[in-house]
């Protein structure tokens, strides 16, 4: 116990900081087109990606005033002596006039920075202050994906810690009415502290492994505290229970860890590897949600079944002191929910048809579910980096091709200005210019035809200004860097089917890789497409086979499976008429958005799968008792549910509470999967638990228990005695009236 207690203080330490070493949104897709144009472009151009853009504004005239262009060049010099700083594009030395203004008031300054993100976001800290640091008549404003990840990292930090003071003091409330004792009502809250402490600082100690994106740490959170008092949940019940048959601790807690603790250990792996399934996802923040949330379920399982057991061992019957109300030992079966059992199981043609027809209507807004990458609406109105992304995307006020423009790195076999790769390096560029919707193509070859001039006259011409600068930026040996002009909007789905377009046109003899923002949503969707099916298939798959192992049964893996499908689906639908229709948005605080973030179905599949099988297990397995015991099904599935709907439910709520407390801070990505999991977790505990899984059990009857006789050996089931399986399953399932 002292070892755990200095474990708790350790990692509440060493956690505390965790998400200033977590990294932002980690949409890119690594090794893919989109990254290597990027990594390209960075190596011999010295022009990365749009790490941060700084808008100078001067209210009192105009940007192109010498004396404001020498302000804004002055205050980059430091910064770009910053070893971190890659390079600092602006109007003065680009000519781009698309960094300007349409009033000539305002001007963009693109930085790219060197290294991964976490570096980044070192050299970022850094040079901030170097940013700001220009006196009137200048304003500054900095925005882009590392004062996007700032920003980011402030608020999850401020809404977990405002979570955690919500959802703790409601638990105890909870467990205290269903325990009526402080004492037991006060482990499972223990058990959440621990998990928490435990989850950042095993996700801290992640960073120095991997890179894990700012949102492990909201999912771990949730997922680390509603898991565990979740389990703690279970065992304090099942431990008091055989206290009051009269076992000693010691023998109480080992029955506990064979019978709930169990229980506990097969819903935790389910939850882990449900999560684990998204780690082939090429995607980062998917990587990193699935390893914050495995590690979250690896705290709740040691707060679970190690530091639980040992401390109801040492209390024994005192775990039952300091109790609220008159004593019940043990409540034995909760009438009200075998009351609900046998309404389902006398009425199970209509529960069933009811429950379905009832989910899939709630499913259907999800047949409208569009994907929208993320973008200055997540953000709190009036924060900096908000107005720097309105303003940028306003083409009111700026020409959309500055941050929409297409980075395209182009090598040919040998040097760029040799006339037969100048040949193929222009009519390139002609195709890309004739691809609908691009406005032009910035290269440095206009001058250059060698159809027309000498190799000689090519020299020349390749030495004149402002010709020789501009190849000097953009050609590198063999390696040159083409840039589509895109009047749209990078997020429009026009831009991304114009990248597309760029990269369907014919390159032979060329290498070609399409960049910039645009190319990485084009990637990041494409990724999903392309690993989310795998995901899925995983997920499902794994959770079958460890319901099968778990049961040895056939029939109820596959009927869970299905049954998570549906309700999953369902909040999916739910997910869309709030996010994407913006229905009660005003309610929820936040803005409705052009669609759902490509991400978030996959996560919540993952999280809820986990989640529901969870359930799933803790009802599963005391049927099973019961079936085992009795060989009654209509007994042992009223029985079952009766003995665990009252704690299920409870779990289920103080699980609900905590998601709540998420919801209700201000980043909507926590936002949308919170109130997915929310819809999920009450959908599954009232009409699938409680109505359609005992109307489907008894529609099935005594085939809910079939597996081939191998997988039931040494399982005790009634295909190992003479005539039990045969027998079994031809004769009609027995009933019984009450």
């Amino acid at each position: 116990m002292l070892l755990f207690g200095a474990l708790l203080a350790v990692a509440a330490a060493y956690g505390a900081s965790v998400s200033r070493f977590l990294a932002g949104a980690g949409l890119q897709v690594p090794g893919s087109e989109s990254d290597l144009a990027t990594r390209e472009a960075g190596q011999h151009f010295g022009v990365g990606s749009a790490d941060v853009l700084v808008l100078y504004r001067n209210a009192s005239g105009s940007v192109r005033d010498p004396a404001v262009s020498f302000a804004v060049l002055d205050a980059l010099e430091p910064v770009l002596g910053d070893r971190g700083v890659l390079s600092a594009t602006t109007v003065y030395d680009s000519g781009q006039k698309s960094l300007i203004s349409r009033d000539e008031h305002e001007t963009l300054a693109i930085l790219s920075l060197k290294g991964e993100s976490q570096e980044k976001l070192l050299t970022f800290r850094r040079i901030e202050p170097l940013l700001r640091a220009v006196g009137p008549p200048l304003e500054v404003r900095i925005g882009g994906l590392l004062a996007f990840t700032t920003v980011v990292q402030d608020i999850a930090q401020q809404d977990v810690a405002t979570a955690e003071a919500v959802a703790l003091p409601i638990a105890l409330v909870l467990t205290l009415i269903f325990f009526r004792s402080a004492v037991a009502a006060l482990l499972p809250i223990l058990m959440g502290a621990f998990a928490l402490s435990a989850t950042a600082a095993l996700t801290r100690l992640g960073t120095h492994v991997t890179e894990i994106s700012i949102f492990a740490m909201n999912v771990g959170a949730f997922l680390g505290l509603g898991l565990s008092i979740d389990y703690a949940l279970l065992l304090v019940q099942r431990f008091r229970e055989e206290i009051a048959r009269g076992l000693g601790a010691e023998e109480a807690a080992s029955v506990t860890a064979d019978t709930a603790g169990r229980a506990v250990w097969v819903s935790g792996i389910t939850v882990a590897i449900s999560l684990a399934a998204l780690v082939p996802v090429p995607l980062p923040i998917l990587r990193s949600v699935a390893i914050g949330g495995v590690l979250a379920v690896a705290s709740a399982l040691l707060a679970s079944l190690v530091l639980l057991p040992a401390l109801l061992a040492l209390l024994g019957a005192n775990v039952d002191r300091w109790r609220l109300g008159r004593e019940r030992p043990d409540p034995g079966p909760s009438a009200f929910w075998l009351r609900v059992g046998k309404v389902s199981m006398r009425h199970p043609v209509l529960a069933a048809a009811g429950c379905t027809g009832l989910l899939f209507a709630l499913a259907s807004p999800a047949l409208r579910m569009r994907s929208a990458m993320p973008d200055s609406r997540a953000f709190p109105r009036g924060s900096e980096v908000r107005r720097v992304d309105e303003a940028l995307s306003d083409p009111a006020r700026f020409d959309p091709g500055g941050a929409s423009a297409i980075p395209i790195v182009v090598t040919t076999p040998g040097a760029a200005l040799e006339p037969a790769n100048l040949r193929t390096l222009r009519a390139y560029a002609d195709a890309v210019a004739r691809v609908p919707g691009v406005s032009g193509v910035r290269n440095p070859f206009r001058e250059l035809d060698p159809d027309v001039l000498s190799s000689e006259e090519l020299a020349r011409a390749s030495a004149k200004e402002p010709t020789a600068t501009f190849l000097g930026r953009t050609v590198d040996g063999r390696v040159s860097l083409l840039v589509a002009e895109n009047p749209r909007s990078w997020r429009a789905p026009e831009s991304v089917a114009m990248v597309e377009a760029i990269r369907r046109v014919p390159h032979a003899g060329l290498d070609v890789k399409v960049g910039g923002a645009t190319a990485l949503m084009a990637d990041t969707m494409h990724a999903l497409r392309a690993y989310g099916l795998v995901a899925v298939l995983l997920v499902a798959g794994w959770n079958f086979l460890i319901l099968l192992g778990a049961f040895r049964s056939v029939v109820l893996p596959i009927k869970a499976v299905l049954m998570n499908l549906v309700s999953l689906v369902a909040s999916y639908g739910l997910l869309v008429f709030l996010f994407q229709e913006g229905h009660f948005a005003h309610v929820l605080g936040f803005e409705p958005l052009d669609g759902i973030d490509p991400t978030i179905p996959l996560i919540m599949f993952a999280v809820m799968f986990g989640l529901s099988m969870d359930y799933e297990v803790f009802i599963l397995s005391r049927i099973q008792e019961e079936w085992r015991r009795t060989r009654d099904n209509e007994t042992s599935v009223i029985q079952g549910i009766a003995r665990t709907g009252r704690i299920v439910t409870s779990a289920a709520l103080i699980l609900l509470v905590v998601v709540g407390a998420f919801v209700a801070g201000d980043l909507i990505y926590v936002k949308e999967m919170g109130i997915g999991i929310s819809a999920a977790i009450a959908l599954d505990v009232t009409l699938v638990r409680a109505f359609l899984m005992p109307a489907t059990m008894q529609l099935l009857g005594e085939w809910n228990w079939w597996a081939p006789r191998w997988l039931r050996a040494g399982d005790g089931s009634p295909d190992e005695r003479p005539g039990g399986a045969a027998e079994g399953l031809r004769a009609e399932p027995r009933t019984r009236t009450d």
